[in-house]
Order: C-alpha cells, then structure tokens, then sequence
C-alpha cells in the first residue's frame, strides 16, 4: 500500500535545481529519504525491498538502484548483501558530511589554514550556545566528557579521541542541528589530516583536559560570555602550536578525503 510520500513525487515532475535537469534517480533519492523521515526510520532499520520501492515510487529497477547508490555514496545507507540485506539506514556521520564538503573546498583550492580561520570563528559561538542553550541533561553529558578526559596516563591517541568528544559534546549541546552538524564536519576535516601525519598526537597534550575543563565548567554554570572567550583563546593556542610544528601543513590545500 503506498503512503502519502507518493504525493511528494512521481516520475513525470521535472523539478530543476540550480538551472539544471534534475535526474530521475535524484529525485527518487529524496523521495526515499521523505519516506525515512514519514516512517520515523532509525539507524540499523530496513528500507523497503526493491519490488516494494519499484511500485511505490513507479520507476524502473535501474533508477532505483542509482538512487540507493547516492544515498550510499552520502554515507546515509549501506547496501548490505544476501539474505536479510538490502539497503540499511546508518546514522548521520560528520565524516561523511566532511568527505562531501571537502571535495568542495578542493575543488575551490581552500588551504588548512583557511579551515583553521573558519573554526576559529564557529568553535567560540559553539561554547556561547551550549552555554545559552544548556539543559540538565546536556550538562550531564558535558559533565561526562569532561570526566572521561579527567584520567592521566592515557596513550596520545586516546587523548586526542577523547579531547574530539569534548568538541563534539559540546556542539550536540547547542541544540541547533545545523550548528551541530557544521561544526563535527570542520572539526573531523581538521582532526583527521592532523591525525594522517602524526600531528594531532604531537600537538595534544594532557594537559589540554585543563582548558577543556574550563570551557566546560563554564558552560555548565551558563556563563556564555566567559565560555566563548575561553574556547576563542583555547582554538587560537592549539593552532599556533600546529603552526608552529608544521609551518607547511597550514599552507597545503586541503584533499578531498
């Protein structure tokens, strides 16, 4: 029985994006994703099988099949094979969403250190609207970052891993998906090349579980002010570090990876 997603699309729209004939398969794609949002999917359910989606949607196998391949390709399902598989919803991943942006900034010759510049703009707003924004259970999970960050001893990786979550906290507890989704993108474009070359683990030390205890304390006490000023000189130190251990990393263009 079909649902009202149907309504949303049929095979004869000729929509145009940006002056341009939008494929049918692409217009299948995001028909397929109103009907994730329509059935209230989750990570690890099934997508409707083929024939299902076929009669649905009123296409053809082959559209059908190119429009899983480019939800594939964004990182929103796996095609998984044999029995029990077919396409699977995954959750949103900022690695994903960082992959697709940087073929962007690629494609228009951005450098590090223009990254650099643009987190160094968003990461201190980050702190403020946690700070503005804060909940008792986003507090209980800052609190918990910063927790996990509290132990000495840890190898560099697992330093730099958790000083990721902090951020990465930090942005959920905004509350604002765009925010949030923008800055895990930039934060993994930037955190993964340092990570590729051995920066990261050479450049974080320890001790950064201090400045991250700071910002969060004071978001924790709703103090936006105070928190958007310590994440600005927070992000500026760390970068000058980087800088300074590699003067030609912040100049390169940044890959699309």
């Amino acid at each position: 029985m079909k649902t009202s997603t149907s309504s949303l699309w049929t095979a004869d729209a000729s929509p145009t994006a940006l002056g341009r004939q939008v494929k049918t398969s692409e217009r299948v794609a995001s028909a397929i994703l109103e009907l994730i949002i329509e059935r209230e999917l989750q990570a690890g359910d099934r997508l409707p099988n083929e024939a299902e989606m076929i009669e649905h949607f009123d296409v053809g196998r082959g559209s059908l099949r190119e429009a899983l391949r480019i939800l594939e390709t964004f990182g929103l399902i796996v095609l998984r094979s044999g029995p029990g598989g077919g396409p699977v919803l995954l959750r949103v991943n900022p690695r994903d969403v960082s992959r697709s942006f940087s073929l962007y900034l690629n494609l228009g010759g951005a450098t590090l250190e223009e990254l650099a510049e643009a987190r160094l703009l968003l990461e201190p707003l980050v702190a403020r609207k946690a700070a503005e924004s804060l909940t008792p259970e986003s507090a209980e999970q800052i609190r918990r970052a910063l927790d996990r960050e509290a132990g000495d001893g840890a190898e560099p990786s697992i330093i730099v891993e958790r000083a990721n979550d902090f951020h990465y906290t930090l942005a959920l507890s905004t509350g604002n998906t765009v925010l949030n989704l923008l800055a895990t993108a930039l934060k993994e474009m930037y955190t993964s090349r340092l990570v590729n070359i051995g920066l990261a683990e050479k450049t974080t030390d320890s001790t950064i579980r201090h400045e991250h205890a700071a910002i969060g304390e004071a978001v924790i006490a709703g103090d936006a002010d105070l928190a958007e000023r310590l994440a600005r000189e927070h992000f500026r130190t760390h970068f000058e570090q980087i800088k300074a251990a590699s003067p030609g990393f912040v100049a390169s263009r940044i890959t699309w990876a």
